[in-house]
C-alpha cells in the first residue's frame, strides 16, 4: 500500500512521541527534564492535530436544515461547509471540529441528523442563490459534480443551462468563507446576483481575471 506524505509524517511523530513519553521511574531524570520532554510532546501533539485536519474532509449526509444528501465539506483551518445541492448554496458554516455521525449511523437504526461540532457562524437560506440576468428569479439548479483540492472544493453545477465552477476555500486565520465562481466564455456579458432570502441581492462584480468572488466573513454566532 502507498503511503500519502500526511501518513508518513503521522507515523514520524508517533515515533518520536514513544521516544520521548517520559518514565516517573526512569533514573536520571529530573524535575526540569521531564518538564522539557512534556514541552516537546505537546508541541509534536499539535503538530499531529494540524496534520490530521491538513486536508478537505467530505460526508455526504443526512445534515440539520438541508435537503437529504447534502454535503459537509471540512476545510484545512476549521472552516466546515454546509453545501446543498439541491437549493444551489451554501447553507451554513461553522468552525471548529467537522462531524458527530453518531446520529447517522445509530445502532438502533433511528437516523437523525449528523452533528456539527462548532458554533454556526454563517447561515443563508432562500432558493437557488446564483442567479443570471434577473435577481428576483430563481434560476434551474442542476448539481453535476465536485473535486476535492488541498485546501478548496470546487462544485460543478448549472443555472439555467450555463456550467458554473465554484470553488470554496477558507479565508486567513478562519476568519470567514471564500466563493469563487467560474463562468463558461460564452457568458461573459450577463449579469449576476447572488440573492439570500431576507437581504437585498448582491451584484457580483467580475475581477481581472473573469470570474466572480464572494468574500463570507463569520458572525461570532449566526442566528
Amino acid at each position: 500500500m502507498k503511503t500519502t506524505p500526511h501518513v508518513a509524517q503521522v507515523s514520524n511523530l508517533l515515533r518520536a512521541l514513544v521516544r520521548m513519553s517520559p518514565c516517573a521511574h526512569a533514573q536520571g531524570y529530573t524535575r526540569a527534564g521531564l518538564l522539557l520532554r512534556s514541552g516537546m510532546i505537546g508541541a509534536l501533539l499539535l503538530g499531529l492535530a494540524g496534520l490530521v485536519h491538513a486536508e478537505v474532509q467530505l460526508e455526504r449526509t443526512f445534515l440539520p436544515d438541508a435537503h437529504a444528501s447534502s454535503f459537509a465539506f471540512g476545510l484545512p483551518g476549521g472552516v466546515n461547509v454546509c453545501y446543498d445541492p439541491v437549493r444551489g448554496g451554501v447553507n451554513y458554516a461553522w468552525t471548529g471540529g467537522f462531524l458527530d455521525l453518531s446520529n447517522v449511523r445509530p445502532v438502533n437504526k433511528l437516523v437523525k441528523a449528523a452533528v456539527p461540532l462548532g458554533p454556526i457562524v454563517y447561515r443563508e437560506s432562500g432558493a437557488s442563490p446564483l442567479r443570471r440576468g434577473d435577481a428576483l428569479r430563481p434560476p434551474v439548479v442542476e448539481f453535476k459534480g465536485y473535486t476535492l483540492h488541498a485546501d478548496a472544493v470546487e462544485l460543478r453545477y448549472t443555472i439555467d443551462g450555463v456550467l458554473v465552477r465554484e470553488t470554496l476555500s477558507a479565508l486567513p486565520a478562519g476568519a470567514g468563507l471564500r466563493r469563487t465562481f467560474r463562468l463558461e466564455r460564452g457568458d461573459a456579458d450577463a449579469a449576476w446576483f447572488y440573492a439570500i432570502e431576507g437581504r437585498p441581492a448582491t451584484a457580483l462584480t467580475r475581477t481581472a481575471s473573469g470570474n466572480f468572488t464572494l468574500d463570507v466573513t463569520f458572525s461570532a454566532r449566526a442566528p
